[in-house]
């Protein structure tokens, strides 16, 4: 989708990876230059009279003058460009470790109580935000609220499952101070967000003040940060207290932020995640390395050379060039057999200029995936796995190879694939790798998880019940063993029982009792509470309460202990 942010992208950060293929040019244009010398000299046509040259003379004539030699320049061109790397962009992080940075600061005044979004404006707002959350896979999300006041209900986090019971537990009676003042979170934004490039703020009401305008419009022009507005809220129903699309629209003009109505659909969504991720992209500072943009440009070099095939467009030189080429291609490696690890010697192999001319041959005709698919057929399993791309086949080639623990770490990465199917499929083989590894407990926990879905594919479903049930046995097993050689030790007898090589050695083991002496009672507090979150998580899973208690009471301290308070959440803020 081409908007005003990719095209300010594009001229902004267009550059070529590979510059200095650029100077290719020079000859090309050499090249022409000598052949513009001989065509404007005189030749014996040019004795003739017109009428007798038009009878004498055969061949195209104006524009088409030449025409092979003329596409054969374009296509030079585009192979010229092509080689230099024109980019704009970054590739997409597969973690999310260049996620951008977004805090939300959602209005919890008694206004976002009206029905106009059935069932509210405030949980239509907070399903929003959880569908945000969901859309942007492990981006930094932080949640701040305000009514009278503004309080931190969430640092910026990772972790979506701990953001989820706070936003659920945001109402409008667990605020201290009743009112609408959106400019009280300015100085919680600067807090959290630490002036960080690329961030977004993303602010759902339902309307603001003229004075929260005048202060965001002087806040946001100081900081680097990107002011995003999702109106919350029908201006079609009739409501009792309306929401004032007018005053959030001078907002969006005066900050120079952009303005997202909530609609039935996830097009607000797709459009705030868009936003969020060309602001980093434009502004922000990524690991990731460029994306070579250049790869399209291949497409109407094709079509070119297809005309080539017609009788005269054919270029001698270039068929004498390929058919030589075909010749130094190089002898096919032959692969050493894959020996366990007691057996592996490590082989320093150096690359050699055959080595690397060899690939290049390969990269001409071949995408790493098709080459390590090639080498998969030959049963060089390591070395495919070192050409794929796609992580279930690299994963599956460290398997074979034997490379348990690469196999596992490839196979992690699908948990951030597109569908559910192809994520489920990664965290079974990752069991099954885990496994291997004699790692039981992990590939257990792994395979109950996949077990306790409801959306696991019904041919993938045997397959896990049938080795959760095996890998469950061995564990049971080992937890057998485990307490019988306890208790001989109780009863001073001394048991020395060696595993076999194929006997696990990796299980939940003896469950020690618990003694009661740790299980004394903890007083906790309120600077602890507010400055240590592991204190605040202990004492939460501790406490059976409804999560708004204790942010009723977490806002109340906030309130009355300002300099604490902000002192917790920039603590939390730089976790």
């Amino acid at each position: 989708m081409f908007d005003s942010l990719t095209v300010e992208q594009f001229f902004s950060q267009f550059h070529f990876l590979r510059p200095w293929w650029l100077l290719a040019f020079v000859p090309m244009v050499l090249l022409l230059w000598l052949r513009s010398l001989e065509d404007s000299r005189p030749s014996w046509k040019d004795v003739l009279p017109e009428h007798l040259r038009s009878a004498l003379t055969i061949g195209e004539k104006g524009w088409r003058k030449q025409l092979p030699l003329k596409l054969l320049l374009v296509n030079v061109t585009l192979a010229i460009i092509i080689c230099a790397g024109p980019t704009w962009q970054r590739e997409a992080s597969p973690f999310g470790e260049d996620k951008a940075s977004m805090l939300v600061v959602l209005d919890n005044s008694d206004s976002m109580l009206q029905k106009d979004l059935p069932p509210s404006r405030l949980e239509r707002a907070k399903q929003k935000v959880r569908d945000l959350l969901a859309a942007r896979e492990g981006g930094r999300t932080g949640l701040v609220v305000y009514a009278g006041s503004a309080h931190v209900a969430m640092p910026v986090t990772q972790d979506a499952k701990v953001f989820d019971p706070f936003l659920a537990a945001i109402s409008p009676d667990i605020m201290p101070v009743d009112g609408k003042d959106a400019s009280q979170a300015l100085v919680l934004i600067d807090q959290q967000l630490n002036n960080e490039l690329g961030s977004s703020v993303l602010l759902v009401s339902d309307g603001v003040t003229p004075n929260t305008i005048d202060s965001f419009a002087a806040f946001f022009s100081a900081k680097p940060y990107q002011l995003l507005i999702l109106a919350a809220g029908n201006p079609d129903r009739v409501s009792d207290n309306p929401m004032d699309l007018d005053s959030l629209r001078a907002l969006a003009r005066a900050t120079g932020g952009r303005l997202v109505e909530v609609s039935v659909d996830g097009s607000d969504i797709e459009t705030l995640n868009r936003l969020v991720e060309r602001n980093m992209q434009l502004n922000g500072e990524s690991s990731m390395p460029w994306k070579d943009m250049g790869y399209v440009l291949l497409y109407p070099i094709a079509l070119i050379m297809m005309l080539w095939f017609r009788k005269g467009w054919l270029v001698q030189w270039c068929l004498l060039a390929m058919v030589s080429g075909s010749l130094l291609l190089p002898k096919p490696a032959m692969a050493q057999p894959v020996q366990s690890k007691a057996e592996q010697v490590e082989v320093i192999q150096k690359v050699t200029l055959w080595d690397k001319l060899a690939q290049s041959w390969w990269d001409l005709w071949l995408t790493p995936d098709q080459q390590g698919q090639r080498l998969m057929n030959d049963k060089q399993y390591l070395e495919a796995a070192k050409h794929f791309k796609d992580p279930l086949r690299k994963g599956t080639a460290y398997y074979y190879a034997g490379e348990y623990k690469l196999a596992h770490s490839a196979f992690l990465q699908l948990r951030h694939a597109a569908t559910q199917d192809e994520r489920d499929l990664g965290l079974y083989n990752a069991a099954s790798a885990l496994a291997r590894q004699r790692e039981y407990v992990a590939a257990r926990e792994l395979l109950q998880t996949l077990a306790a879905q409801t959306t696991l594919h019904e041919q993938l479903r045997p397959d896990v019940e049938h080795n959760l049930a095996v890998i469950t046995a061995l564990v049971d097993e080992i937890n057998q063993m485990s307490e019988s050689q306890g208790k001989s030790a109780e009863g001073q007898q001394e048991i020395s029982v060696e595993l076999g090589e194929d006997q696990p050695k990796t299980g939940d083991g003896y469950q020690e009792q618990t003694s009661e002496e740790l299980m004394t009672k903890e007083s906790i507090s309120a600077e602890e509470l507010l400055n240590d979150q592991a204190v605040a998580d202990k004492w939460l899973k501790r406490v059976e309460a409804d999560p708004k208690y204790f942010l009723r009471a977490k806002f109340q301290i906030q309130l009355h202990n300002p300099v604490d308070a902000s002192s917790g959440a920039n603590e939390r803020g730089e976790e």
